[in-house]
């Protein structure tokens, strides 16, 4: 049992947040509450799972929301102008995102530049080819096909969450059960060490920020699906959770340690919080100050994990 809790604390602490702020604000605890909250957060989810896919190698990537709004911007212009259908752009969207995620992991690898400086740059270059192409402006014009995945139902659950959860488990079977998974892992942990074992330590790089492309990709796709537009300032509040939640669930920023699983769970509890922002009518001034406390304590976490298990 005290494995278990130590193995999956932060779902415990998900729960325990749930209900504690539940007492205080009863809506939370309506099923209605719960089903907008896990729906909503799918975006985190998604966003949060590429990141520590990175973080587990022991690097960061900002780009990723500026990756979700692109590829949100870029299906739009494929449906509406182009006239493709839907289900096609879904597979271009994530080809792109895999693009820039290569141009992240070669700038990395190849110009040994620093990821941080890396994304940060390629962040502002996404950002700012979203706001010339929109224009400043909300565009609709998405089809059935797109918007069926973000808004259709099977029964009474969102099929959005179901798809949720097959990516999850994909996410976690690869992180964990295949070669690549495994050598992020090891890069993460030790890169001189997984040299000595013959492991490509560029190549594993460039494989994790591809990934943080991919799901930043999909993560717009969720988006845009859900809400049906797309607006200038599409995810951007979503950056600083994202990277927020796989600290809190135990990716180290060092790389190394993390599980995809309990990123989820990372990634909900910002959402509870986001979500108990809202709630209170506390305004969007104090949700930047809220993100703000997320990212210290989340560092301040693993400062101290790292310090108590005298890593």
């Amino acid at each position: 049992v005290r494995n278990l809790v130590v193995s999956y604390s932060t779902w415990f602490l998900l729960l325990g947040c749930y209900i504690a702020f539940g007492a205080v604000f009863p809506v939370l605890l309506t099923v209605e509450s719960l089903w907008n909250m896990l729906v909503q957060g799918t975006t985190v989810v998604l966003l949060s799972i590429g990141m520590a896919f990175v973080m587990l190698t022991g690097e960061i990537d900002l780009s990723v929301a500026s990756v979700a709004a692109f590829s949100a911007l870029f299906a739009l212009f494929c449906i509406r102008d182009l006239g493709i259908p839907g289900y096609i752009v879904i597979i271009l969207v994530l080809l792109l995102g895999a693009f820039f995620g290569l141009i992240n992991g070669l700038l990395v690898t190849r110009l040994k530049i620093p990821s941080l400086i890396a994304t940060v740059a390629t962040w502002w270059m996404i950002s700012g080819s979203v706001l010339f192409w929109s224009r400043g402006r909300s565009m609709t014009g998405f089809d059935e096909y797109w918007t069926y995945i973000g808004m259709g139902t099977i029964g009474p659950i969102r099929v959005v969450l179901i798809v949720l959860i097959v990516v999850v488990a994909l996410a976690a079977i690869f992180a964990r059960r295949t070669v690549t998974g495994l050598r992020i892992y090891l890069v993460g942990g030790d890169r001189e060490a997984a040299r000595n074992m013959g492991i490509s330590v560029e190549k594993t790089v460039t494989i994790a920020f591809i990934l943080s492309g991919i799901f930043s990709a999909f993560a717009g796709f969720a988006l845009s699906s859900r809400l049906g537009f797309v607006s200038p300032v599409f995810a951007t509040e979503w950056l600083m959770p994202a990277i927020a939640a796989p600290v809190i669930s135990g990716v180290s920023l060092t790389g190394g340690r993390g599980d995809i699983i309990n990123v989820v769970a990372g990634a909900y509890l910002v959402q509870l919080i986001v979500l108990i922002v809202r709630i209170g009518g506390l305004g969007g001034y104090f949700y930047q100050l809220a993100q703000g406390l997320l990212i210290f304590i989340a560092v301040l976490a693993d400062v101290l994990r790292r310090r108590v298990m005298g890593l």
